[in-house]
This record gives structure tokens, C-alpha cells and sequence, in this order.
């Protein structure tokens, strides 16, 4: 493997979509694995971190890192169900820095998990877990030559992209926002330049985009005018809607291509090499 790669476990947005239409791509809400040399980040702890997180412990990787672009449900839910967080010889840190109340990381996850809403408070994993915060447009140097820089998003509630730099290359990872209808946010294609590859939020498309404004999304044509603008090789189509079905992303899979070489739907179990 690369020393510097993408997993893909989770590609959906808002909820999870378990139907018989949806085993190709997968069902999992979003969390994408960093593989950077020895270290492990995750970026967002959706469904998708679950087994991810079971098969990082079965492999005896006891350290690592995730990342949150926000916290709304379908990114943060598989927190409270991720193995290596309830083993206390594993060292963890989480970061957040979309809120825009000045609640902390630590608060934001301890008032999602506690009851009435959850029943297991925070206070009963046994990892070491440093909760780490930053405000956009920060960078946070991960160590180990792994730099984090931050972009402010639009997406109610906020949220924040990332630029991931390791060993020379880079991958951005923008989810979820909203752009506007004919206009390039030159602010987010320097962000995004020269990036080797660009996960982005690609719920909707142009022709239905109309009918979600002030969601908080993006199409996937827009990804594509991103990349072309920033110079980015690959595009990552992310986050569908649940209504997605595998046939469906077969086939958009098929016209993003033709449109932009670079461009791949994302699946459960996809791999980068960067």
C-alpha cells in the first residue's frame, strides 16, 4: 500500500441507506481512513468508522486520530459505537472546529452522547481521548510531518474542509457545503489547488439543485468546475442521497467520466493511492 492512502467507509449523507438497492456502493454514513506512513486518521465518525475502528483494532493499531467536519447526526453517529474507544490501552485524539458558539469539542460530544438522548456518557470509554480544538482557517500539524490545514464551509450549524499534506502530496476533503449557482469561490479553489485528490459533497445536481437551496450541498458538476479550476486530478463524488441507489450511481458514475476523467464515485471499501 502507498504511504500516504484513502479508504472509503461510509459515502452517504444525512442517514443510512440499508436496501438491497444499495450493496454496491454501500449503505454507511460518511468516514473516509487515512493511511499516512504508520498513522491512521479518520475524517468524520459516521457509520462508516464502526467497522472501521473493529477492523483497525483486530489489526493491533491502538493510536489515532479523526477529524470531524461538523456534527450533525450522520457524521458523528458511529462515535459511540467505535470499539477502540471503550479499550484503555488505546490513545486517541478527536478535533472539531465548526462550531460557531464557542462550544468546545469536549462539550459538543458530551452533550451527543448522554441521556435522555444516549445512554453511555463519554466518561465510560477507557481510551486516553484528547479532544482538540481549532477555528478555521488553522492549521493543525497532526505530527510525524502530517499537516491539517482548515477552510470554513458553507453548511448550517458550519462546518470545515481539510487539506491533509503527507510526504509530498495532498487530499481535500470537502463535505458537506453549499455552493453558489455560477459562481467559483476562488478562497476554496486555493484551498483545494494542485491537491492530488478532492473528496467532495455531491448530494444533489445542477438539475435538481434548485429545489435544495439553503441545504447546505453541493452537485457534482460543481466538483468537477472546482477541480478544473484548483487543478486537481481526481474528484471523489460523496455524501448521496439516500435515494441513490446503486443504479443510479452506476450511472452517474458513467457521466461523470465522460465529463471529467479524474472523477469516481466513492463506494464502500474504495482505495487511494496518492
Amino acid at each position: 500500500m502507498s504511504r500516504f492512502s484513502a479508504t472509503v467507509w461510509g459515502a452517504r449523507g444525512s442517514i443510512p441507506a440499508p436496501a438491497a438497492a444499495n450493496t454496491r456502493f454501500g449503505s454507511d454514513t460518511s468516514c473516509i481512513e487515512l493511511r499516512c506512513g504508520e498513522r491512521v486518521i479518520f475524517l468524520d465518525a459516521g457509520t462508516g468508522i464502526v467497522p472501521a475502528g473493529r477492523r483497525l483494532y483486530e489489526a493491533k493499531r491502538f493510536c489515532f486520530d479523526i477529524l470531524l467536519t461538523h456534527c450533525h447526526f450522520d457524521h458523528i453517529m458511529g462515535l459511540p459505537f467505535l470499539l477502540p474507544l471503550y479499550k484503555d490501552h488505546v490513545t486517541a485524539r478527536i478535533f472539531a472546529g465548526h462550531l460557531l458558539d464557542g462550544t468546545t469539542c469536549r462539550e459538543m460530544v458530551e452533550g451527543f452522547m448522554c441521556p435522555p438522548y444516549f445512554p453511555v456518557k463519554p466518561k465510560q470509554f477507557a481510551a486516553r481521548i484528547d479532544y482538540c480544538d481549532f477555528r478555521p482557517p488553522d492549521t493543525v500539524d497532526l505530527g510525524d510531518g502530517i499537516l491539517a490545514r482548515t477552510f470554513r464551509l458553507d453548511h448550517p450549524n458550519g462546518a470545515v474542509g481539510y487539506r491533509i499534506d503527507h510526504d509530498g502530496r495532498s487530499f481535500c476533503y470537502i463535505t458537506d457545503t453549499e455552493h453558489q449557482p455560477g459562481v467559483i469561490d476562488e478562497a476554496l479553489v486555493a484551498f483545494v489547488a494542485g491537491a492530488d485528490v478532492m473528496v467532495y459533497d455531491c448530494t444533489y445536481t445542477d438539475d435538481d439543485f434548485a429545489r435544495f437551496r439553503g441545504f447546505g450541498h453541493s452537485t457534482w458538476q460543481h466538483g468537477v468546475r472546482l477541480c478544473r479550476a484548483g487543478k486537481v486530478e481526481r474528484l471523489v463524488i460523496f455524501h448521496h442521497d439516500v435515494s441513490r441507489t446503486d443504479d443510479w450511481l452506476e450511472a452517474l458514475a458513467e457521466e461523470a467520466r465522460a465529463e471529467f476523467a479524474g472523477a469516481v464515485v466513492a463506494r464502500t471499501g474504495l482505495t487511494l493511492s496518492l
